[in-house]
């Protein structure tokens, strides 16, 4: 099985396409989804899914959170299946937004393509990545990258990595050291303060692994 998440009005044949039900759109003409849901409480059995897709979806997460989807998409992938992400470019698109020559334009469509569209609730980011981050993220949840491709589409500029499971996630202190290694990157120094703010960035990347690690 291969899964396409939040999918929007892109059908990919060979793949289960998976979105929100049509009452949380707000543009889009017509659901094409082969499920309804909300992809956050999708839970699979281990090992029965071949690869984990998503198209400017990533982005919307915050970073607790998908870190914990990430690792929950590990204990569904069998081993050596695939996670293909694609988000846009934040170093590209930033150095547009910093570029005093371009026009004004240029500069609104990098912001958007960064901050999201706003057209409804889910419709903004939370996070942006560069191809060091998505590796780094890959290594820490048991992924090795294995291509990355970029694209540029109407003045975005956009970023697709591959990833292959090359281990699996044991549940407990295992899972737990492999979101510690990557959220703990975001720490400031090592503080009381930011010490509690990786505690609190832990507990909802636990929550949301709860709430979807994979079924026996």
């Amino acid at each position: 099985m291969k899964l396409h998440l939040g999918c929007g009005q892109n059908y990919l044949d060979g793949y289960v396409n998976i979105d929100f039900p049509p009452s949380e759109h707000t543009v889009q003409e017509k659901s094409i989804a082969d499920r309804l849901a909300d992809i956050t409480t999708l839970r699979f059995e281990a090992g029965s899914i071949e690869e984990v897709r998503l198209h400017h979806v990533f982005e919307h997460f915050r970073r607790p959170q998908i870190t914990g989807m990430v690792a929950c998409w590990n204990s569904w992938l069998k081993l050596g299946g695939i996670v293909h992400v694609e988000v846009p470019d934040l170093g590209r698109m930033a150095r547009v937004f910093a570029n005093p020559f371009a026009s004004l334009r240029a500069r609104a469509v990098a912001e958007r393509h960064l901050f999201g569209s706003h057209e409804a609730g889910w419709a903004a980011h939370y996070e942006g990545y560069d191809e060091s981050l998505l590796r780094h993220l890959y290594s820490a949840l048991g992924l090795e990258v294995i291509e990355v491709k970029r694209q540029h589409w109407r003045g975005t500029d956009n970023l697709h990595v591959f990833g292959k499971k090359v281990r699996d996630l044991k549940p407990g202190e295992d899972v737990t050291n492999a979101g510690r290694k990557y959220l703990s990157s975001f720490l400031v120094d090592d503080t009381p303060g930011e010490l509690r703010m990786l505690d609190i960035w832990l507990e909802g990347f636990h929550q949301q692994v709860r709430n979807g690690w994979a079924t026996d």
